[in-house]
């Protein structure tokens, strides 16, 4: 398995079907793929997450950025961070993208940048009510992208 995201994003899920119990995960809970709501859950997250990145002023003002994640490019990097996080969640998918070190080469991604992907995702995932402890274990999964991804000013 890839240890891998999407270009600055990084990550995302959601309760678009009330499919979570409050509380912290326990060792005999489903896995978090099933937690978050599966694929339609995690769809819908990655959607609205990826619409916002895409338009974020602070993260588009990269001018490498801007050139590979645009409206037109939008569909495919919904696709592979979709999969992504459903396989890093324990689902079903498995993510066959480029791992996160090559997919973000020449994209001179900077701390700031990265920081603000966070934000986009976290407020994402806090639109959807996706409960702490859920949101908390799918930040701990897609963190250690980060070194891979930011190259600019670690």
């Amino acid at each position: 398995m890839k240890t891998t995201l999407l270009g600055g994003t990084l990550a995302l899920l959601l309760i678009a079907f009330g499919a979570f119990a409050n509380g912290p995960a326990q060792a005999d809970d489903p896995p978090l793929y099933d937690r978050l709501g599966g694929l339609p859950a995690i769809s819908l997250a990655v959607s609205e997450f990826v619409d916002d990145f895409i338009q974020d002023p602070l993260i588009m003002a990269n001018p490498a950025v801007a050139e590979q994640k645009t409206a037109v490019a939008a569909p495919y990097i919904k696709f592979q961070v979709t999969a992504l996080v459903c396989e890093l969640s324990g689902g079903p998918c498995q993510y066959t993208g480029k791992d996160m070190r090559e997919a973000h080469d020449g994209l001179d991604v900077t701390a700031e940048e990265w920081d603000r992907m966070v934000e986009i995702f976290v407020a994402t995932l806090d639109s959807l009510e996706v409960p702490e402890a859920e949101k908390q274990e799918l930040l701990d999964l897609l963190g250690p992208t980060r070194d891979d991804i930011v190259m600019a000013g670690g």
